[in-house]
């Protein structure tokens, strides 16, 4: 009953509750719209990070993450592990370097990969980047071939088919210099990629830099669920990562800022001994209280790995994963400034609903209508009116959004700038179903708070005093 009383009161006074109406679903729709512009941007910029700069996992030797140089290798026998690992879509092997390279005009610091192309072609796609027709990816030229970004060429002023040569050394300490031909030039979404980095065929850089078989650098690989990474970098870390308690690892603790009581434990453990991930924790459980652990054990079994390291996307490009973290606030932070401001126009509408019908609320006590009853009216009205409006608010967001991520935003007039940090100039705003539900409980909540202070006003009423006033 009350809930029927409540919605036929909102329509008593048809033009103020539409404009209230209106209000909170304009509001919503351009707040909504604003957080999908953003959250399109973001996946934008992930969905090229993977499939072009990080994929979704990654495994080096530990020593080489801490400095890529040239003989901190791994045995390529990992690879035919990975592949027959369920959600593990592509793999391809890689030998980094970071390089010279120059031209008969300019030179540059690089970072030079070499690669099996159709290897590559699965886990990334550059060879859908190429910027002109004459580019190819590693076709047309037999010996010694190099795919380069853009902004490389630019700064080196060459084109396909151009000479540039690499100067470099090799495993035995020998300086050398190979002279490669430009077979393509990529051009990506992230110009500060396209200037740092060049391939060539994973051959052709043993052979330069003479390399035995079976060594390589880097193992990258993309999974079916290219961002879900957390399970299988725990099931790799048990079967290839090993842990030691050693100088190298104590002073990456002690970088760390761990507090002098837990590092002195983590200390009286120094041996030369590699643990197994699960030999580690229960070894350092013995040593810790069950907070100490819970706390610091992220940081101690990253300082202390040896031998392999497996990093996922986030870890590879951290900056990604803090604005992947802070989308849901993002969005909190939109919408709630919105509804607040909402709620302050709720507040007075109620307000005068309430002063325009103190004599029937107080006839309405009078004649034995608990004041409970009288409060939760005035609420129900509030959260109608703000469930109504946010309803209108989120099918008109949902209209716009659909339309705009079928069609893209453009956004090639800051192109430049865009690409300066790697995000994409064609943006598809998305916005996610959980979002929607989201925003319709902080809607429930903004017509919920907005009603307190009118219902109050309502409930200490006293009846005589009401229906004397007209």
């Amino acid at each position: 009953m009350i809930l029927e009383i409540a919605w036929k009161n909102i329509w008593r006074s048809k033009i103020r509750s539409l404009v209230v109406i209106v209000a909170i679903g304009v509001g919503l729709l351009g707040g909504i719209t604003a957080v999908a512009f953003m959250n399109g941007l973001l996946i934008g910029r992930i969905d090229d990070a993977l499939e072009i700069e990080v994929s979704s996992m990654q495994i080096h030797n530990v020593e080489f993450m801490e400095n890529s140089e040239l003989q901190f290798f791994i045995n390529d026998a990992i690879v035919t592990q990975i592949e027959t690992l369920p959600g593990v879509k592509a793999v391809c092997k890689r030998l980094v370097i970071e390089t010279m390279v120059s031209s008969n005009r300019s030179a540059a610091g690089i970072k030079l990969l070499g690669v099996e192309p159709e290897k590559e072609k699965q886990v990334t796609k550059l060879y859908e980047h190429l910027v002109d027709s004459n580019s190819r990816y590693f076709e047309g030229i037999k010996r010694r071939p190099i795919l380069i970004g853009a902004k490389l060429a630019e700064k080196l002023k060459v084109h396909v088919r151009s000479k540039i040569a690499i100067n470099t050394v090799d495993m035995d300490g020998v300086s050398i210099r190979g002279v490669y031909r430009v077979v393509g030039i990529f051009k990506t979404q992230n110009s500060g990629f396209d200037g740092m980095n060049a391939f060539i065929r994973f051959s052709d850089m043993q052979k330069m830099l003479s390399i035995d078989d079976g060594l390589v650098h880097e193992i990258a690989f993309m999974l079916d669920d290219m961002l879900e990474t957390a399970q299988m970098k725990i099931d790799l870390q048990k079967q290839y990562t090993r842990y030691r308690i050693n100088d190298r690892s104590l002073l990456k603790i002690r970088n760390d800022s761990i507090p002098n009581i837990v590092y002195s434990k983590i200390e009286s453990l120094k041996s030369s001994v590699d643990y197994m991930r699960v030999d580690f924790e229960n070894e350092i459980k013995l040593y810790l209280s069950e907070e100490e652990f819970e706390q610091y054990s992220p940081q101690l079994f990253e300082s202390c790995e040896a031998g392999i390291n497996v990093s996922e996307w986030k870890q590879l490009s951290p900056e990604l994963a803090m604005q992947t973290t802070w989308m849901d606030f993002i969005l909190y932070v939109f919408v709630g400034i919105i509804l607040t401001a909402l709620g302050f126009g709720i507040v007075n509408t109620m307000l005068m609903v309430v002063l325009e019908r103190i004599r029937e609320i107080g006839m309405l006590i009078a004649i034995g209508m608990n004041r409970r009853r009288v409060f939760a009216m005035i609420v129900l009205e509030s959260v109608m009116l703000s469930l109504v409006g946010g309803f209108v608010g989120i099918l008109l967001s949902w209209g716009v959004v659909n339309v705009l991520h079928n069609t893209g935003v453009d956004m090639s007039m800051f192109s430049e700038g865009m690409e300066a940090i790697g995000y994409p100039s064609l943006i598809y705003p998305s916005i996610s179903f959980g979002s929607y539900i989201q925003i319709t409980i902080m809607v429930i909540i903004t017509g919920v708070l907005s009603a307190i202070y009118p219902a109050l006003h309502a409930v200490k009423l006293n009846p005589s005093e009401a229906i004397r006033k007209a």
